[in-house]
């Protein structure tokens, strides 16, 4: 993987720059610092600031694992597309059919069973899809087997793997790179360039180019052509982004009616 800050790709980012270009991010060990808790982190104040201002000269987008209304909530302020639990909630919170409903609570059933007594692990239910966080205590990698062993007795399951996380997700649903593939389409982008630091991304970066430049955000092996060292590496990133492209030109102001939303 190549470094894309370095000086040297420059012009490689301004040749994308210059296209009809898609930003999308993973959210936690991206946007905002990896956390050790379920409920994760916030994006830092500056990030923030030139993600909202990268989404004036560019269409962005939010692509997680999380529930929609939890990433939407971390993103509140910024003009960006929020995708959902692996791409099932593409731009909104989405009904859940009620059979996946019914399946996932079989398997928060099980998983009660079967990791009863295993310390540091938390079955987070997010209705359509659940995760298994197994990095809440400094020994875990007995929790890491037993959750596996335990996911892996998952009928209808396909098992993402993350950081000290497993995402049990119905083998039915899209997966981010469907959902980036929907997203380009949407905006009517040529290319994309996806960020993100974990295996559930991995489906991403496998479009590869030239559709999708991926971005791996940290250390570790990965399908991504390109690489970011470290999450605090971001603000650089949209920094740079900025200043290959320069800000939209305001439309006309147009005589409007308000009327109650569709």
């Amino acid at each position: 993987m190549m470094d894309i800050l370095s000086p040297r790709h420059l012009p490689t980012l301004r040749r994308l720059a210059e296209g009809r270009l898609l930003l999308a991010f993973d959210y936690d060990g991206v946007l905002a610092p990896l956390a050790r808790t379920p409920q994760g982190a916030r994006m830092r104040p500056a990030t923030k600031k030139l993600l909202a201002r990268a989404a004036e000269r560019y269409p962005v987008a939010v692509v997680s694992g999380r529930a929609w209304k939890d990433a939407a909530e971390f993103v509140a302020g910024v003009p960006a597309t929020v995708v959902g639990n692996h791409g099932f909630e593409h731009g909104c919170a989405r009904e859940v059919p009620k059979a996946v409903v019914a399946r996932v609570r079989r398997w928060v059933r099980q998983l009660e069973v079967s990791l009863a007594g295993v310390d540091g692990c938390f079955v987070e239910d997010k209705v359509s899809t659940l995760s298994i966080h197994y990095g809440l205590k400094r020994q875990w990698r007995r929790a890491e087997e037993a959750v596996h062993a335990a996911a892996a007795a998952l009928e209808g399951a396909r098992l993402v793997h993350g950081k000290h996380v497993l995402n049990c997700v119905p083998a039915s649903f899209p997966n981010k790179g469907d959902a980036v593939l929907r997203l380009l389409k949407e905006t009517g982008s040529a290319q994309a360039i996806f960020c993100g630091d974990d295996v559930t991304d991995e489906d991403v970066f496998a479009l590869g180019p030239p559709r999708v430049e991926g971005v791996r955000v940290g250390p570790g092996a990965s399908r991504a052509r390109w690489r970011l060292r470290s999450q605090e590496d971001m603000d650089a990133f949209l920094t740079t982004l900025l200043a290959l492209r320069a800000p939209a030109r305001a439309a006309p102001r147009r005589r409007t009616l308000v009327g109650p939303a569709a």
